[in-house]
């Protein structure tokens, strides 16, 4: 026993440190895009501000936030430095999922299971989001397995960890609360019910009670989740593909061919009890959790996005890695199956990387980038809006404040520290226009050019239209030529630019 542990255990270091540096590749390159730069905003801010703006909005990332706010304090806040939180999470994830496959059958289905995880498209684009959605992963693979040990040993102590972990999963990230009736199924299906049943209730009444204030505010801030789209005939596209496969449909095809196949040969080679374990865990965490999302979004308010069921991809790869185990019956066929995957998932792998992969390809950190070291002391700093922007183009200074520094933000209203929103308030040109006689160089952060309507697709089943786009015809152009100003210089970006006016 004691062999079998130490064993399991190398295996899911070893695992999750390769997860960790594959994961970490090319971390750094993309820009931040606007669910980022709201972990940034808010994250930098004081303790009292942090309070504030959880206190209106963005609860359901408080402790994600609080964590941050720690992180950033020593390791700053560069595009990779960001991530890396996420980049670490998936690597915990991964050596989580070896330690299930282990205690649901052995070892092969344990590292397989892991290398699975660290392949799927959802779990690669996860470790490029400076958000929760890959610690709520870890979150959710830990409380898996504290809850087979639990089972298992009967112990108390393993049930209050169960508690204590389950309370943290949902402050973490509210949607892991499905966990709870997907591991009752669980429970039940290994006929652990009769005997774990009250002490699993005790343990679940313990964290929920614990994570309870959370989830009165959470219900309290819900209008913020009005944007969500409601669903409609994308929905068996969204969920067979962008949920775990975002970006790469052939993986989607690939993957779905080796369950079926799997599942058949597992039955053909009677792997009942390796096939039966698996499934048991792993298919209420798959379906409950979306179940509930689907149909709370049917009957009352939207509530689903494919990416909030990021948390549920561990179990995908168990029932991935069971495929395999059963299709490959030797060792080359393991390796040819597995080295299709890897194929599979370089494209989206690269993709996700690349500097303007984020929805619509917004380009805040390269346009960030572009003017440090090119803005001087006592230049007049504008910021317009952009049709692919649910903010304004402010959020180029949001991802690294520090190039601004000297600067005259002429559009600068009253600031979201102080009010307790995510952005602070940009501020019309007309009410700033009468400073400009006071500025002798002005920066304007604009949309960028377009000359035909754009439509941009996101897999949230938002369709984004961008119209066509002229800068000269705008009011902000008209009034700085009013005022004395030309074109000194100008940048296009991917969706941004930059205009430098001079007198």
């Amino acid at each position: 026993m004691a062999d079998r542990t130490t064993a399991c255990a190398r295996d899911a270091v070893l695992i999750a440190l390769l997860g960790s540096i594959v994961a970490a590749l090319g971390t750094g390159r993309p820009s931040f895009w606007y669910d980022e730069l709201a972990t940034l905003s808010v994250a930098q801010r004081s303790r009292v501000d942090l309070d504030r703006v959880l206190g209106n909005v963005d609860i359901v990332h408080g402790l994600y936030y609080v964590a941050m706010r720690y992180w950033f304090a020593v390791f700053g806040a560069s595009e990779f430095s960001a991530r890396l939180p996420s980049v670490l999470a998936v690597g915990a994830a991964a050596g989580g999922v070896v330690v299930l496959g282990w205690k649901l059958a052995d070892r092969r289905l344990g590292v397989l299971a892991g290398v699975v995880f660290l392949l799927l498209p959802r779990v690669t684009w996860a470790a490029v989001e400076a958000r929760s959605y890959a610690p709520s992963a870890a979150a959710a693979v830990w409380l898996t397995v504290l809850l087979l040990v639990a089972c298992e040993s009967g112990r108390v102590r393993w049930w209050l960890a169960y508690a204590a972990v389950l309370a943290l999963s949902v402050v973490l990230f509210l949607y892991t609360v499905a966990l709870i009736p997907a591991h009752l199924i669980t429970v039940a299906l290994r006929g652990d019910l009769r005997r774990r049943g009250l002490a699993w209730l005790g343990a679940v009444v313990a964290g929920s009670a614990a994570a309870s204030p959370l989830v009165l505010e959470a219900f309290a801030q819900a209008g913020q989740t009005t944007w969500i789209p409601p669903l409609d005939r994308n929905l068996p596209r969204i969920v067979w593909e962008y949920q775990w496969f975002v970006g790469a449909p052939w993986f989607a095809a690939a993957f779905t061919v080796l369950v079926v196949v799997g599942l058949v040969a597992s039955v053909r080679r009677r792997m009942r009890a390796q096939r039966h374990g698996v499934l048991a865990v792993a298919v209420p965490w798959i379906v409950v959790p979306m179940a509930m999302l689907v149909a709370y979004s049917l009957v009352a308010s939207p509530v689903y996005l494919d990416r909030y069921l990021t948390f549920t991809t561990p179990a995908v790869a168990l029932i991935g890695a069971v495929s395999v185990a059963a299709v490959a019956v030797r060792p080359w066929v393991t390796v040819g199956v597995t080295g299709a995957l890897v194929l599979l998932t370089v494209p989206s792998f690269v993709a996700q990387r690349s500097p303007w992969s984020d929805p619509s390809g917004m380009d805040f950190s390269t346009v960030n980038r572009d003017v440090a070291g090119r803005l001087a002391p006592g230049d007049c700093v504008l910021f317009g809006g952009a049709a692919w922007n649910p903010a304004s183009q402010r959020l180029v200074q949001t991802a690294r404040p520090d190039t601004f520094a000297g600067t005259r933000d002429l559009g600068l209203g009253r600031t979201a520290a102080a009010e307790g929103w995510l952005w602070d308030e940009n501020l019309p040109f007309q009410a700033v226009a009468g400073q400009l006689p006071t500025c002798e160089v002005v920066w304007f952060f604009a949309d960028a050019e377009r000359t035909t309507e754009q439509r941009v697709y996101h897999t949230s089943n938002q369709w984004w239209t961008l119209p066509p786009h002229r800068f000269e015809s705008t009011p902000e152009y008209a009034g700085l030529v009013h005022a004395g100003f030309r074109i000194d210089e100008r940048r296009q970006f991917n969706v941004s630019q930059v205009i430098r006016f001079v007198r």
